[in-house]
């Protein structure tokens, strides 16, 4: 992960108003709601006879194509949103000795203003799909993740460590000025088995000026959904909305 506190002004999609984010949250719950005829189960489908591919450690196990399935596509979001940087891991399942060694509990607490949903989620994921959803410059980050029985539990405790260890750090900004952060989490209610929200703020007198990234996390069982954003001032309840709409899509729920 980059290190420097980047500047708003570096990042487009994190200069973008208000009333952009306004919209997007709109857009996703309009997708949730009316765009989509029928919900689509993931679990549904890896669990029918022959879905799971012979690279998954059982059957029932949730690929990365069977993942993106709970994705939205242009078919189910409302006009004026693109959806771009489409991506999933395919039928291929990683088993638990082939997994890397963590790297957040390493990770120095400046890559914090770095995070991201891919970031929170890269260390237990066996398989996952992801893309990003946008609005006029507006940009939110999905991540759908499978992890082998009981790696999910182990993410979110990383991110909880994480989040202890830099509550306070300091990290240079593209001119080599030192800026001041704050990493604070909360745990969200009513959202999966257990869920959390992670933030990034900036301190000092030029606060405004930086990005302040907000990652959402909710698990259900052994798979995770994260949305993230460059901005949690601009795009925080459009997050919330897509976590929302991403578990219900996971679990086959009306939305």
């Amino acid at each position: 992960m980059e290190t420097n506190l980047i500047r708003r002004t570096t990042l487009a999609k994190a200069s973008v108003a208000l009333a952009a984010a306004t919209a997007l949250t709109a857009s996703l719950s309009a997708c949730g709601s009316g765009h989509r005829a029928t919900p689509r189960s993931v679990t549904a489908t890896a669990n029918r006879p022959g879905a799971a591919s012979s690279s998954a450690p059982a059957p029932g196990a949730l690929t990365g194509l069977l993942l993106r399935s709970a994705l939205p596509t242009l078919t189910d979001v409302a006009a004026g949103i693109t959806v771009s940087g489409v991506y999933d891991t395919g039928t291929d399942f990683t088993a638990p000795h082939d997994l890397p060694k963590p790297s957040l509990p390493d990770a120095d607490c400046t890559a914090a203003p770095s995070i991201d949903a891919d970031a929170l989620t890269a260390d237990y994921r066996a398989a996952y799909a992801s893309e990003e959803l946008d609005n006029a410059g507006n940009s939110l980050h999905l991540v759908v993740a499978a992890t082998n029985p009981g790696d999910a539990a182990k993410q979110l405790t990383e991110i909880r460590d994480f989040a202890q260890r830099c509550a306070n750090f300091a990290a240079p900004d593209p001119t080599g000025q030192s800026v001041g952060g704050t990493v604070t989490i909360d745990s969200l209610t009513k959202l999966g088995d257990e869920a959390l929200r992670i933030r990034v703020t900036a301190t000092g007198p030029d606060a405004a000026s930086y990005a302040q990234p907000e990652v959402i996390l909710v698990r259900v069982g052994d798979e995770i959904v994260a949305v993230s954003d460059a901005d949690h001032d601009h795009d925080g309840a459009a997050a919330l909305s897509a976590a929302d709409l991403l578990l219900q899509r996971l679990q086959g729920q009306p939305a």
